[in-house]
């Protein structure tokens, strides 16, 4: 038998190492390029690049060093990536608003960001709940899991975020449908939410069909109302709404006569599957957002693959979502489950180094 765990480790080792290069060639890009509002990038030793950095500054009220970028420490610049509001929407799950104008400004539904929380913290990709292009903010949601998620939510309103990169991977396509389902799954109702958002801004009629385990961890249910033409709220236990799955809630929609032009499913990687193989089975179009292990966010590492359609793609760029009928699960779900000791490991000296912190 193959020592998996010996294999784990090495390939832990290699990702580590890839992780460090890749914070070298994002130091030597921060020194050469300015990302600007015109969708393009500019050499910063251009007669324009104090007049490029004033209209930035002026329209989104930050301050900026001569590289271009927001100022590089929280010491030289206690507004960077700020957290403006937090709030947690259940026990496990909660909400930060955090002060990103460029990223705001640019972010799309589906899209996604990679942030540390402190300068020694692991990176952690987390999708755009909501953005707001006045404010210049972006909203995420997390649960609170593993040892990364402890340490952010350690940090309140008016602390900052060390990094905050986005916005990331392919937005949704979402024009031109007309009816469409979307469900979501517990905390991948996060990600589902500015989706259904989008399509009700675009005029399409909306049914968001959305699932927790019991009536302790709904979230956002007033922000689906205001933007769905119908919700179906399920829960395992039937402590709220209707008790079943979403794929029951689903099923019952269809049969009703409703014609969609593409089911949206997001949620855990077993509820994608289930939801997937009922709508082929009516020749409904299917898209799920994929979230698997990511380091870098930008096609480098290869972590986050997986098989769709028998090829390979990285969820990072070709992503996060992908046709559902073509989606491999079974390996996605496996690829899942490779680091489990690790972050079981990880999220008990977290634990330690925060007990050790309260005393």
């Amino acid at each position: 038998m193959p020592d998996y765990q010996k294999m784990y480790t090495i390939l832990f080792n290699k990702l580590t190492d890839i992780h460090e290069e890749i914070e070298k060639i994002q130091q030597v890009v921060e020194e050469i390029y300015i990302n600007t509002s015109e969708d393009r990038y500019l050499w910063l030793d251009t007669p324009a690049e104090d007049a490029i950095l004033e209209k930035i500054e002026k329209e989104s009220e930050t301050s900026y060093n001569k590289n271009g970028f927001q100022n590089a420490t929280r010491k030289e610049n206690s507004s960077m990536f700020k957290i403006v509001k937090k709030e947690h929407l259940n026990p496990t799950v909660a909400k930060m608003v955090i002060e990103a104008p460029l990223i705001a400004k640019k972010a799309e539904p589906g899209q996604f960001i990679i942030f540390r929380a402190k300068e020694d913290s692991e990176r952690i990709p987390l999708t755009v709940a909501d953005y707001d292009r006045e404010a210049g903010t972006v909203t995420i949601i997390y649960q609170i899991v593993g040892a990364g998620t402890m340490e952010l939510d350690t940090l309140e309103e008016g602390d900052c975020l060390h990094d905050f990169v986005g916005p990331l991977g392919t937005p949704s396509h979402v024009e031109g449908l007309k009816k469409v389902a979307v469900v979501g799954g517990g905390v991948g109702c996060a990600i589902a939410y500015p989706v259904a958002k989008k399509l009700h801004e675009l005029g399409a009629v909306v049914h968001s069909v959305v699932g927790f385990r019991n009536k302790d961890l709904v979230i956002l249910e007033d922000e689906f109302n205001a933007v769905s033409d119908k919700v179906c709220m399920m829960t395992d236990d039937g402590s709220y709404g209707e008790k079943g799955l979403v794929t029951n809630a689903l099923e019952k929609l269809i049969n009703e006569g409703n014609q969609y032009d593409e089911v949206i499913a997001i949620g855990p990687l077993i509820m994608m599957k289930f939801v997937c193989q009922l709508t082929k089975k009516y020749n409904i179009k299917t898209v799920v957002s994929m979230n698997p292990i990511m380091i870098d966010g930008t096609g480098m590492c290869g972590g986050c693959r997986l098989t769709v359609g028998g090829e390979t793609k990285f969820a990072c760029v070709d992503g996060p979502d992908f046709d559902g009928h073509l989606v491999d699960f079974d390996e996605a779900m496996h690829r899942g489950t490779m680091y489990k000791d690790f972050e079981q490991h990880a999220r008990e000296a977290e634990c330690n180094l925060l007990k050790k912190e309260v005393k």
